[in-house]
């Protein structure tokens, strides 16, 4: 899924009290190609979310510093392990042209610690199991019962999403740069594939202007 824009999908939230930017009650689409992510130049949904140390307030550590906000699926995620690992080797080169790196997931709380460990992550992990603030930012949508099967019969449980009659969600991996006001400049996402390093490190560079 491609958009003029490079657009990528990340992450559904739960439990976390959300502010700038929430989309009032709305019913998730029901397929990832419906999914409507938000654009360049909207105000960046922020709100307290969970880490390995407890509550994280998103819109503080935004209003520091610029962010490369990275939404994947899960630790499960071959995709995201891969999104991981990339972050992490270019980790130094991102904080040297003055941004951090904040990666959000459906992983639980609990599982954040073993992911950081196996994948050596050098940057803050973030759990959004309910995929309240990935359906903020227009990424979230509820997943087929087929594929809630297909999942489960790999040991796989998806998110439940609140108020929405016990459906399972799922994200559509996905790329955000937002500035220290909140703005997003840049967005990519993608069901298939991550942007490359050389096209984040040229987003970041650009947005710095």
């Amino acid at each position: 899924m491609k958009s003029s824009l490079p657009v990528c999908h990340i992450i559904l939230a739960a439990g976390i009290l959300l502010s700038t930017g929430l989309r009032a009650a709305q019913i998730l689409p029901d397929a990832p190609d419906k999914v409507t992510p938000l654009t360049v130049g909207s105000a960046a949904p922020t709100g307290v979310l969970t880490t390995t140390d407890g509550p994280y307030n998103l819109g503080e550590a935004i209003a520091r510093k610029p962010t490369i906000l990275v939404f994947y699926r899960a630790n499960w995620c071959g995709l995201g392990k891969r999104a991981l690992a990339e972050l992490r080797d270019n980790a130094s080169i991102y904080e040297a042209i003055g941004f951090q790196i904040i990666a959000v997931s459906v992983d639980t709380p609990e599982s954040l610690r073993p992911a950081i460990e196996k994948n050596r992550v050098n940057y803050t992990l973030l759990s959004d199991r309910g995929l309240s603030l990935a359906s903020a930012y227009g990424i979230a949508f509820r997943a087929p019962k087929e594929l809630v099967s297909s999942y489960a019969r790999k040991g796989i449980s998806l998110p439940s999403i609140p108020d929405e009659g016990g459906a399972s969600g799922l994200l559509i991996p996905t790329v955000f740069i937002v500035d220290r006001h909140g703005i997003i400049r840049w967005v990519y996402s993608d069901p298939q594939k991550n942007p490359t390093s050389h096209e984040l490190l040229a987003a970041a560079m650009k947005a710095r202007t």
